[in-house]
């Protein structure tokens, strides 16, 4: 989805504002989405609705952006990634398996 980026934001900024986009769109409602340089993996999503997002994340292209914070953002909704998880991955970011083997 092409949302408009602001330069003038902070990178935190940015993937903060990107995912309340798609948090709107998700109908989910994180606890809190926090934005910290992580050397392992590109976001996480905690139990009690903590979702983090790298940092570096902004420096990737719109479409990896959105498939991560879909993909956290969707752990709301269903913890696991069983066949319920991938059917909602396909219908909002039908290309979810090309994004999925980085980092």
């Amino acid at each position: 989805m092409k949302w408009p980026t602001d330069r003038s934001l902070t990178p935190s900024a940015r993937l903060r504002r990107r995912a309340d986009l798609w948090a709107v769109r998700l109908r989910v409602m994180p606890r809190i989405v926090r934005v910290q340089r992580m050397t392992r993996k590109w976001g996480s999503c905690s139990m009690a609705g903590t979702v983090t997002l790298a940092i570096d994340l902004d420096d990737e292209i719109e479409a990896f952006q959105d498939f991560v914070i879909a993909h956290e953002l969707l752990h709301l909704k269903v913890p696991n990634h069983g066949r319920l998880f991938k059917a909602l991955m396909t219908s909002y970011i039908p290309d979810w398996r090309e994004h999925d083997v980085r980092r």
